[in-house]
């Protein structure tokens, strides 16, 4: 089974920080701090009011949680460290702001463990006498939940259509990912033979083969939609959504295999046609049909044997 689409991480989900707190704080409350040059001094940005410091972290997910504690451990312990050693640096970016918190700024976090290694820090902070920081100083850690409204707004305010074409897949190109996904393959055929409109095997090689090209080119528009993260968010939550009610509606419309494929495959279109304005309509056609192959190469989407 193909994992589902991670979650933004790295360089992406530094970006996406970026503008859920500038969206929070507002864009001359909020001050970004580029990296770019002679790398970063522990903060992705900071605020000149309350004197927030934020350092964005998203790790390689899916990951259990004391792999994700040790990962957000870590890289806390390694920014903390920057931000006590370079004084001079800070001391010019801050100018007269005081630093009240230093915020690790991370998707999602499951560990009571990363509060406590914060007391900790918060403590190695204070004892270092830092010109820069208050006397209320604390290190904490924050999640994209917490900024939930900042996330709707943006996920929501996009008018630009985008267009992102990926290029036709190859019959190698099919055959090859076929190869590579046995299992995959096979439990695709197997619900292809519970289709009765495909009557016959070499019909079933053709939708099948027309299936997998749908998922490989709906793979490559989703990895070129990671340049735009607000939109790749709302991609994924709402396929995400739609799936939970597929088991639902395989029971609910009692239909054959042909109507219920039929039945998921126009409520998802109307579903990206609502959600999705910022995408051009055959952008969203094409992650409507990676969605759907998706599904059914996962078992998300199955359906039920039919009376002989």
């Amino acid at each position: 089974m193909p994992a589902q689409v991670a979650r933004m991480c790295g360089d992406e989900w530094q970006r996406w920080g970026n503008s859920l707190l500038a969206t929070h704080y507002g864009p001359t409350e909020y001050q970004k701090v580029p990296d770019n040059h002679r790398g970063d001094a522990g903060i992705e940005g900071f605020t000149i009011t309350s004197g927030h410091a934020y350092q964005a972290y998203g790790c390689v997910e899916p990951i259990s949680t004391a792999k994700r504690y040790e990962s957000q451990r870590d890289k806390m312990t390694e920014d903390i460290g920057k931000f006590i050693r370079n004084q001079l640096i800070l001391a010019r970016l801050f100018g007269n702001t005081k630093i009240t918190r230093w915020v690790l700024f991370v998707p999602y976090f499951d560990s009571r463990e990363i509060v406590a290694h914060a007391a900790t820090k918060t403590q190695e902070v204070l004892s270092a006498n830092l010109g820069y920081i208050s006397s209320e100083f604390h290190v904490i850690v924050a999640d994209e939940d917490q900024f939930s409204a900042e996330r709707d707004h943006l996920l929501n305010a996009g008018t630009t259509r985008i267009a992102v074409q990926a290029e036709s897949a190859t019959a190698e190109q099919i055959a090859s990912w076929r190869n590579e996904h046995d299992t995959l393959t096979e439990t695709l055929d197997t619900k292809l033979s519970k289709i009765p409109t495909i009557r016959t095997q070499k019909e079933r090689v053709t939708f099948r083969d027309q299936t997998l090209k749908w998922f490989i080119e709906g793979q490559d528009i989703l990895e070129a939609l990671r340049k735009y993260p607000e939109v790749y968010e709302k991609v994924i939550d709402t396929k995400s959504h739609q799936e939970n009610f597929l088991a639902m509606n395989a029971v609910t419309y009692g239909q054959s295999p042909a109507e219920l494929l039929k039945i998921t495959v126009d409520n998802l279109k109307t579903t990206f046609e609502r959600e999705l304005r910022q995408l051009s309509s055959l952008s969203s056609e094409s992650l409507v049909h990676e969605a759907i192959a998706d599904w059914l190469l996962r078992c998300p989407l199955d359906f039920p044997e039919q009376p002989r």
